[in-house]
């Protein structure tokens, strides 16, 4: 039988584990940014773009994700407190 200080533990992990995974969405989602910019600067000097369209279409889902995650740690967060 698992106690439920084993099961606020396991909470606890998955807190954490959710916080680094909003951090690392949010850089790659900086270090994306930072690649269109670039590409969109070289863009210039050729007679089409160099962005990819998946780039763009990655941009625009990194709220939904963050969203997701932000959800997930409250929701965490809740069950620990009730327990």
């Amino acid at each position: 039988m698992t106690s439920v200080g084993e099961i606020k533990l396991a909470l606890e992990q998955s807190c954490e584990l959710l916080r680094d995974a909003y951090r690392s969405v949010r850089e790659a989602q900086h270090a994306l940014d930072e690649a269109v910019d670039i590409l969109v600067s070289a863009s210039a000097d050729h007679h089409e773009s160099l962005v990819p369209a998946g780039f763009v279409k990655a941009g625009e889902r990194f709220a939904d994700e963050l969203e997701l995650i932000v959800g997930s740690l409250e929701l965490v967060q809740r069950l620990a407190v009730e327990l």
